[in-house]
């Protein structure tokens, strides 16, 4: 079954999703960082505030006895107009196309 929805040189259909057809309903975004410590904890939630003036701030949190509880890091958003993200269901072998909105 892996095989089946492997992506190979087979024609597929593409869909295109709901950020083409209304784009208040589905959003995505990009989030770019530089830096990653090796103390995050990716078995705890983190946050996205996206606060006044496009500013937005992403709180990770970090191991239990790490020495400090979380890393912020601050950046602005910024609207994307061309670039897109490509979604491949796995399971179900259906490939969907999404316009992004910002990059933060």
């Amino acid at each position: 079954m892996a095989d089946k929805h492997s992506l190979n040189y087979d024609v597929r259909e593409l869909k295109l999703g709901s950020s083409f057809t209304n784009n208040k309903t589905s959003q995505y975004h990009t989030i770019k960082y530089d830096f990653k410590p090796a103390s995050v904890d990716v078995n705890k939630m983190a946050t996205v505030d996206v606060g006044t003036n496009n500013q937005v701030t992403v709180t990770v949190p970090h191991l239990d006895g790490a020495g400090v509880p979380q890393t912020v890091f601050k950046g602005s958003q910024r609207p994307y107009t061309k670039e897109c993200v490509l979604i491949i269901d796995r399971v179900t072998g259906e490939i969907t196309l999404e316009k992004l909105s910002s990059n933060i």
